[in-house]
């Protein structure tokens, strides 16, 4: 499972499909989800507020691959805020399009009384389900996580999601997630502090 499917699926409903999250939130968090693969995958480097392209070859994964020689493209945009903006206006489809290419989701139509929008539904309820159930696991358990793991519990906890996992745990769950970000490598930590600001941004916005 990828990074931004992974975190696709914690942040929308199991049954319907339907945000957990505010519609920014979810943008930026999938964003982040989608440079942190190239994190993961050695091909973008994350320092403070600024990443840079360090290998041009191209993933395996043809929307990691996009992405990638768009920066390439692009290198004079260099700050993460930029890219996690330009990324989140099209996150949700584009991660949406990867995950129904391998039958995890089926696109929908909900219609309304004076418009109509799209969502992506798990086709197995369990899906999503199982996802919560594993990072909540590997919270409150005692086992190592992954580097991937622990981003993936950084961007939950930057964008908001914290409580749709561990909804119920004592404060020791909740230390466990705060050392597994800061013990995460600098360029990861970096982005999700990013999102993080990111995210606090808009709902300020929002809310003025």
């Amino acid at each position: 499972m990828l990074l931004a499917d992974d975190f696709f699926l914690i942040a929308h409903d199991d049954r319907d499909g339907k945000s957990r999250l505010s519609q920014r939130a979810v943008e930026l968090g999938l964003a982040g989800a989608l440079l942190g693969e190239l994190v993961l995958e050695q091909r973008i480097l994350c320092e403070g507020a600024r990443l840079r392209v360090i290998n041009r070859e191209p993933p395996s994964d043809p929307l990691a691959h996009t992405n990638l020689a768009t920066m390439v493209a692009e290198t004079q945009h260099r700050e993460i805020r930029t890219w996690l903006l330009f990324l989140g206006q099209t996150a949700v489809d584009a991660v949406g399009q990867r995950m129904a290419r391998h039958g995890l989701v089926e696109q929908t139509t909900v219609r309304r009384l004076l418009r109509s929008s799209t969502r992506w539904v798990a086709t197995d309820i369990n899906l999503p389900t199982g996802r919560v159930v594993r990072l909540r696991r590997l919270l409150t358990g005692s086992e190592p996580m992954r580097v991937a793991d622990a981003t993936l519990a950084g961007l939950i906890e930057a964008t908001g999601l914290t409580g749709h996992v561990l909804w119920d745990t004592d404060q020791s769950s909740y230390r466990r997630l705060q050392q597994a970000i800061t013990t995460l490598p600098p360029p990861l930590r970096d982005l999700i502090l990013q999102v993080e600001s990111a995210v606090g941004e808009a709902v300020l916005s929002q809310r003025g």
